[in-house]
């Protein structure tokens, strides 16, 4: 079952908004539900952003010249979203598509 798929069931929506994910009705959260979107976050942000269309991966290959090619692991995000990552720390890094 998806991450989601347990909120439905259960009577909730979901959306992103941002990075964080917002459930609704929140006045029906019950603990367990609460501790249920804290344990499977990566994993709701991962179903609920794939429905933009737009790849999200939790790993991705840099390219820095002079080193070998490494895995970089994040929470999803595009590849765009990678790439300025990468750049941050190594300005002329590229990131495999």
């Amino acid at each position: 079952m998806a991450a989601i798929d347990y909120l439905r069931d259960r009577g909730f929506a979901a959306r992103l908004n941002g990075k964080r994910i917002r459930v609704s009705p929140a006045s029906k959260l019950t603990e367990d539900v609460r501790r249920y979107i804290r344990a499977h976050r990566l994993e709701l942000i991962a179903e609920l952003a794939s429905n933009d269309g737009i790849e999200r991966r939790c790993h991705w290959t840099v390219e820095v010249p002079g080193h070998k090619p490494f895995r970089m692991i994040s929470e999803p995000v595009t590849h765009a979203e990678a790439l300025a990552g990468a750049r941050l720390i190594w300005p002329n890094a590229e990131v495999e598509l």
